[in-house]
C-alpha cells in the first residue's frame, strides 16, 4: 500500500470513520484524490461498515507506521473536524478511546458532559481527563455525576479530595463538595455525619446551599446549628432552583412547630417548582421524598402516593432517587394494607441497595411480614435486617422505618435490640421540641409494640404523648383515641361502640390495616357473641381487599381439595399459628380457625395432626 493510503487507514482506527474533506487538510493533498483516496481504503477490504479499521490489522498498521505517526494523525484528524465544525461527541469520545491528549478534546467532553444524563456524564468526564484535562478542575462536576448514579464511592472520594485542599478551593466549590459529601453520607444512612460537615462550613460559607444546609440540620436534632445556617446570608440568584429549595426548607421548618397542612403546602410548592429545573443536583434527600415523609407521618397518603408517582416519572437515569422514590411508595401501599402491592415493589429493587434505602427495604419487609401473620417470614425479615438496624444512626426521616422495626422486634420479643434506638428517637424529638406532626407515628407505633407485648404499663406514656399531641392535630386525635380503645381492651375493659368508632377513624386515616386489627382483637376479647360478630364485621370491611365469605356452604373447593377459606387457614397454619394468631389474621374466632381445622383433617383423611401437616406442606400451602 502506498503511504497515503496506509495513513487514511491509520486515521480510520480511531473509529470516527473517513471524510475527504478532513483527509485534505491532513494529508495536504486535494479534495478530490481524498475522495478516490476513501474509496481506495473501503475496497481494500479492511475497513468494516462504519468505515473502521479491522481490529485484527491495527497492531500491524502501527507497527508499520510507528505509534508517534499514528497519534499525529489522529490529532491532525480532530484538529480538521474542529476547524470544519464537523465535530460531534461520537467522533470526539473514538478520538479520546484512540488516546488522543489534547486540551481542546478534554475542553469539549467536559462542556458536553454539562449537558447530558448523569450516567453518560461520568463517562465523558473520565474520558476528559484522559484527554488531558486537569482532574482537580473537574473532580467537583465528576463527584456530582457519579452521586447521581449511585456511584456513592467515587462521589466520596472526589469530594473529599476537595475538602483536603479547603484552605486553597474557592468558597463556591468547597460548598458544593460539601453538599455532595453530606449528601453522600445521607444517602449512607449517617446524616449525622451530613450534619457535622455542615457545622464544620459555617454559615458564612454555606452560600447557596443555606436551605439544604438547614434542613439537614434539623433533620439531625441540631436547631441552634439549623436556625444559624437559615440566618446566613442569601445570596442567590432567584432561579427556580432556589426558589425551590428555599420553599422545601421552609415547609420542613414549618413541619417541625407550625400547621401540617400549612407545611404541606410549602413543601408541595416547592416539589412543584423543582420540576421546571433543568438539571439535576445531588442532595442529601429529595423534596419529593421530603413531602412525602411529612404526608405519611400525619396521614395524608393520598398526597404522599401523588408526589411520589410524579416523582418516579420524572427521575430518569437519577439512579440515587427512583430506588428512593420506589420504597416510599410500597411504604404508602403497606400502610394502606395494599401488601402484595408493597412486596411487589420491593423485590423488583435491586438486590444490593444503598444503606438508608436499605434499612427502608428492610423495614418494609418486616412490616409486611407482620401483618400477614407469618411468624417464619418475620423472622427471617427481621434476622436480615440485623445488619443495617446494627449501622443505623437515627434522624427525623427514618423514624417510620425504626417504628416497623419496632414493632417486629415487639413480635419477637427481642425489643432490647432496638430499644436503644428508639431512646434515640425520643431524644431527637425533645431536642426539637416534640413536633407533632413527626412524634406522632413513633408514640403510634410505641402504642402498638405495647400491645403486642401485653404492657399496659408502657402503653400510658406513649397514649398520653398522642393525648397532648391531640390539641393541634386531627391526625393525632384519632391515634389517641384510638390508643385509649386498645388500652381499655388490654385491660379487659372492651367498650364495643368505643372500639367500632376508633376502629373506622382509623380507616379513614389510612390506616385500615391497624383498625381492623383493633376491632378483630376486641372481637378476641369479649364473651358475648352478638357484639364479637359486630366486631369482627368491622373488622372485614377494613380490609383492603374482601375476605371470602366465612359460611362453608357457599365456599368453592380448590382442586377438588381445599375450599377457599380451608386454604387460607392451612395456609397459615404450617407457618406455626396459633388458633387465635389464625383467626386475628383472617377475622373470625379462634373456635371457628377449630372447626375448620378439624374439617381440614377429615377432607385430606389424615390420621394424625402430624400427618396433617405433612399432606398440606406436600400441597404447597405456606410453600
Amino acid at each position: 500500500m502506498d503511504p497515503e493510503l496506509l495513513c487514511a487507514l491509520a486515521i480510520a482506527t480511531a473509529g470516527a470513520g473517513l471524510d475527504a474533506t478532513e483527509l485534505a487538510r491532513v494529508l495536504d493533498l486535494p479534495t478530490d484524490v481524498c475522495r478516490e483516496l476513501v474509496e481506495r481504503a473501503r475496497a481494500c477490504g479492511l475497513l468494516q461498515q462504519s468505515d473502521t479499521l479491522l481490529a485484527s490489522a491495527r497492531e500491524p498498521l502501527r507497527s508499520m507506521l510507528g505509534a508517534p505517526r499514528v497519534a499525529a494523525l489522529h490529532l491532525g484528524a480532530l484538529q480538521a473536524r474542529r476547524d470544519l465544525g464537523t465535530l460531534d461527541l461520537a467522533a470526539a469520545r473514538a478520538y479520546a478511546a484512540a488516546g488522543v491528549s489534547d486540551p481542546a478534546l478534554a475542553e469539549y467532553l467536559s462542556a458536553q458532559a454539562e449537558l447530558v444524563d448523569p450516567t453518560l456524564a461520568t463517562a465523558l468526564y473520565e474520558e476528559a481527563v484522559r484527554a488531558g484535562a486537569d482532574a482537580d478542575a473537574v473532580a467537583l462536576r465528576r463527584a456530582e455525576a457519579a452521586g447521581l448514579t449511585g456511584d456513592l464511592d467515587t462521589a466520596a472520594r472526589l469530594a473529599d479530595g476537595l475538602l483536603e485542599r479547603a484552605a486553597t478551593t474557592p468558597a463556591a466549590e468547597l460548598a458544593a463538595a460539601v453538599r455532595i459529601a453530606a449528601s453522600v453520607a445521607a444517602h449512607q444512612g449517617m446524616l449525622v455525619r451530613s450534619a457535622d460537615l455542615y457545622e464544620w462550613l459555617g454559615p458564612e460559607r454555606t452560600g447557596v446551599d443555606r436551605p439544604i444546609a438547614e434542613t439537614v440540620l434539623l433533620a439531625a436534632g441540631r436547631p441552634e446549628a439549623a436556625a444559624a445556617a437559615a440566618a446566613g446570608a442569601a445570596d442567590a440568584p432567584p432561579t427556580s432552583a432556589t426558589a425551590a429549595e428555599a420553599l422545601l426548607a421552609q415547609g420542613f421548618r414549618q413541619s417541625l412547630g407550625g400547621s401540617a397542612p400549612i407545611a404541606l403546602n410549602s413543601l408541595t410548592r416547592g416539589v412543584s417548582l423543582s420540576a421546571s429545573v433543568s438539571r439535576f443536583r445531588l442532595v442529601p434527600d429529595s423534596g419529593a421524598a421530603l413531602t412525602a415523609l411529612a404526608a405519611m407521618h400525619c396521614g395524608e397518603l393520598g398526597r404522599a402516593l401523588s408526589v411520589l408517582t410524579r416523582a418516579v416519572e420524572t427521575d430518569g437515569d437519577v439512579v440515587v432517587t427512583r430506588d428512593r422514590h420506589l420504597l416510599l411508595t410500597a411504604w404508602v401501599s403497606m400502610l394502606r394494607g395494599d401488601l402484595d402491592a408493597a412486596a411487589r415493589t420491593v423485590d423488583s429493587l435491586p438486590a444490593v441497595l444503598r444503606p438508608r434505602d436499605a434499612l427502608f427495604a428492610a423495614a418494609l419487609r418486616v412490616g409486611v411480614a407482620r401483618r400477614t401473620g407469618d411468624i417464619g417470614s418475620l423472622r427471617q425479615s427481621w434476622d436480615g435486617a440485623q445488619t443495617v438496624v446494627a449501622e443505623h444512626s437515627v434522624d427525623l426521616l427514618s423514624l417510620l422505618p425504626l417504628g416497623e422495626l419496632w414493632l417486629g422486634a415487639a413480635r419477637l420479643q427481642e425489643t432490647d435490640r432496638v430499644a436503644h434506638l428508639v431512646d434515640q428517637a425520643r431524644e431527637l424529638l425533645t431536642r426539637l421540641g416534640e413536633p407533632t406532626l413527626w412524634g406522632t407515628p413513633l408514640h403510634w407505633y410505641g402504642v402498638q409494640a405495647a400491645i403486642l407485648t401485653e404492657s399496659p404499663a408502657d402503653l400510658v406514656p406513649h397514649a398520653h404523648a398522642l393525648g397532648i399531641a391531640a390539641e393541634t392535630s386531627t391526625y393525632a386525635a384519632g391515634l389517641a383515641r384510638a390508643g385509649r380503645a386498645w388500652l381499655r381492651v388490654l385491660q379487659g375493659e372492651t367498650d364495643a361502640a368505643e372500639v367500632e368508632k376508633a376502629a373506622v377513624e382509623l380507616g379513614a386515616v389510612g390506616l385500615p390495616w391497624d383498625g381492623a386489627r383493633l376491632a378483630s382483637e376486641a372481637a378476641l376479647r369479649v364473651d358475648d357473641t352478638a357484639t364479637a360478630t359486630t366486631l369482627l364485621q368491622v373488622a372485614r370491611s377494613l380490609r383492603p381487599t374482601p375476605a371470602p365469605s366465612d359460611t362453608p356452604a357457599t365456599e368453592r373447593p380448590i382442586g377438588g381439595a381445599l375450599t377457599d377459606r380451608e386454604s387460607d387457614v392451612a395456609r397459615l397454619l404450617v407457618t406455626g399459628l396459633t388458633y387465635r394468631d389464625i383467626g386475628a389474621r383472617l377475622f373470625i374466632s379462634a373456635k371457628t380457625v377449630e372447626h375448620h381445622v378439624a374439617r381440614i383433617r377429615r377432607r385430606l383423611g389424615a390420621q394424625s395432626r402430624a400427618e396433617m401437616f405433612s399432606m398440606l406442606r406436600a400441597m404447597g400451602h405456606g410453600a
